[in-house]
C-alpha cells in the first residue's frame, strides 16, 4: 500500500464552528496519518462482532436534554464576557478624561447603561448555570452508564484492530505513520512518502460537550482541509 520512494509535503488545516457557528481554525488538534482506511477496518470488525452494538437511542435523548441548558449557559456566559470587556474598556477611557468635559459625560452614560446590562446578563447566566447543574445531575448518571456499556462493547469488538493493521501495513509502513498537531493558526505541514494515505483526526465540539468532530479522509493533493463539510459531529462514548 505504500511506495518506498519519493516524498511530498502536505498542508493540513482543521476548522470547526465556534460558539456562534462561525467556522474557525483550531490549534492543537492531534491527527494521525495512516497508510490504510481505519473506518473500513472498524466497519468489518463491527459486522463480525459477537453481539450487535448497543443502541444509542436513549443516550442520544439524554445528550439532547443536556445540550439545551448547556448551549443556553454558554451563550449567556459569552455575552457576559463581551459586556465585561466593553465595561473595562470604558472604565479605562474614563480614567483619561476630565470629569467636567462633555466627552466624559457621554462615556460615563454609556458606562452606566452597560453596567445595568451587565447586571441583567450576569443574573441570567447564574440562573442558566443552576439549570445546567440540575440537568447534569439528572442526566449524567444514566448517560455514563450507557456510555460504559458502549465502550466495553467497542473494546471487545475492535480488539483485533491492532493485529489487522499490523498485517495490512507491515512494520515498515507502521513506522512511517505520522502523528502531529495543528499550530496556533490551525495548520500543520507534514512530509509523506509516496503512496496512499489517510488522515484521521478528532476535535472538540464547542457547541456540544458530549460530541466531537471526527475525520478520516484520504489525502489527495498537497492540501487537506478538515472542516464541518467533510467531517461529522458524533457522540463521545469515552
Amino acid at each position: 500500500m505504500v511506495a518506498a520512494c519519493g516524498s511530498d509535503r502536505v498542508a493540513i488545516q482543521v476548522t470547526i464552528p465556534d460558539q456562534d457557528g462561525v467556522e474557525t481554525p483550531v490549534p492543537g488538534v492531534r491527527f494521525i496519518i495512516l497508510p490504510y482506511d481505519r473506518d473500513s477496518i472498524l466497519a468489518v470488525l463491527e459486522q463480525r462482532a459477537p453481539s450487535p452494538r448497543p443502541s444509542t437511542a436513549r443516550l442520544d435523548s439524554l445528550f439532547q436534554a443536556f445540550r439545551e441548558p448547556f448551549t443556553s449557559y454558554l451563550r449567556l456566559a459569552a455575552d457576559r464576557e463581551r459586556l465585561q470587556a466593553a465595561q473595562d474598556s470604558l472604565a479605562r477611557r474614563l480614567e483619561t478624561l476630565g470629569r467636567d468635559t462633555q466627552e466624559y459625560q457621554a462615556v460615563y452614560a454609556r458606562f452606566q447603561g452597560g453596567r445595568d446590562s451587565l447586571d441583567r446578563i450576569a443574573d441570567q447566566a447564574e440562573r442558566a448555570h443552576r439549570a445546567l447543574d440540575e440537568a447534569r445531575r439528572a442526566v449524567m448518571p444514566a448517560a455514563d452508564s450507557i456510555r460504559t456499556r458502549i465502550a466495553a462493547w467497542e473494546d471487545t469488538a475492535f480488539r483485533a484492530y491492532d493485529s489487522i493493521t499490523a498485517r495490512l501495513a507491515g512494520p515498515l509502513a507502521r513506522a512511517d505513520a505520522i502523528t502531529d498537531s495543528t499550530r496556533a493558526d490551525g495548520w500543520a505541514t507534514v512530509k509523506l512518502k509516496s503512496g496512499t494515505w489517510w488522515v484521521y483526526a478528532r476535535a472538540i465540539n464547542v457547541q456540544d460537550p458530549n460530541a466531537e468532530w471526527y475525520w478520516n479522509i484520504r489525502i489527495e493533493g498537497d492540501t487537506v482541509r478538515l472542516g464541518p463539510s467533510n467531517g461529522r459531529s458524533r457522540p463521545r462514548f469515552k
